[in-house]
C-alpha cells in the first residue's frame, strides 16, 4: 500500500504552491489573520474533499473561487457584516494567473530553499525521493533497482518528505505572518 495516495500527489503539487495567495486573498476577505488561517484550512479540506479534482485544470483559479464562496457564505451567516468585505469580495478578480516579478523572485527562493531541503536529506531518502518524486518512477521500479521491499521504500519516502516539511517549515510560517501582516496594513488604508 503506497503512502502518498494520488489526490495527495496532486494536493502537494497543484493546491500547496498556491497557498500564499489564497493566504493573502483570504485575509482581504475575513479583515483578521486568525479567520484567514481558517478559511484556507476549509478550502484545504473542501480541495481535498472534490471529488472531480484530477479534472481541474486551473487549481489556482478554483482554489481562489472556493474560497470566495465560503467567505460569501460565512458573511451570510454571520450576525454582524462588515460591508467593505462583501464589496471586497464581489469585485475580487480572479482571473489573472500570470506571476508578477515578486512573485517569479520568490518562487525562484522557495524552490533554492527546497533544493537546499532535499540535499540536506540522508543520502538513501533522497535517492528514493528523486526517483519517486521527481522522476516520476514506479515504487516497484526504485524498489527492484535499489534491491528494496516496497514498505522499506516507502518508509524512507515518508521520511524524505517529513525532513524536506521541517525544513521548509520556517518559510512557510514567514509566508503567513508576511501575508498576514499585508492584510492588516491594507484594512488600516
Amino acid at each position: 500500500m503506497s503512502v502518498v495516495r494520488p489526490i495527495d500527489r496532486w494536493f502537494i503539487n497543484e493546491v500547496l504552491p498556491h497557498e500564499r495567495a489564497l493566504l493573502a486573498m483570504a485575509v482581504r476577505l475575513c479583515g483578521n489573520g486568525e479567520d484567514a488561517r481558517d478559511l484556507v484550512q476549509d478550502v484545504f479540506a473542501r480541495m481535498l474533499a472534490t471529488e472531480g479534482w484530477a479534472a481541474i485544470t486551473n487549481t489556482r483559479a478554483f482554489m481562489l473561487r472556493t474560497a470566495r464562496n465560503l467567505a460569501i457564505e460565512r458573511m451570510r451567516r454571520s450576525k454582524i457584516i462588515d460591508f467593505r468585505q462583501i464589496a471586497d469580495a464581489e469585485h475580487m478578480e480572479l482571473a489573472e494567473d500570470a506571476p508578477d516579478p515578486h512573485q517569479i523572485a520568490e518562487g525562484r527562493e522557495a524552490m533554492s530553499d527546497f533544493q537546499q531541503a532535499l540535499s540536506q536529506l540522508p543520502e538513501r531518502c533522497r535517492t528514493v525521493f528523486v526517483r519517486r518524486r521527481i522522476e516520476e518512477q514506479s515504487p516497484r521500479q526504485i524498489a527492484a533497482d535499489l534491491n528494496l521491499s516496497l514498505s522499506t521504500l516507502e518508509k524512507r519516502l515518508a521520511r524524505a518528505i517529513e525532513l524536506i516539511t521541517r525544513a521548509l517549515e520556517p518559510r512557510r510560517r514567514a509566508d503567513y505572518d508576511q501575508a498576514e501582516e499585508a492584510g492588516e496594513s491594507a484594512m488600516v488604508e
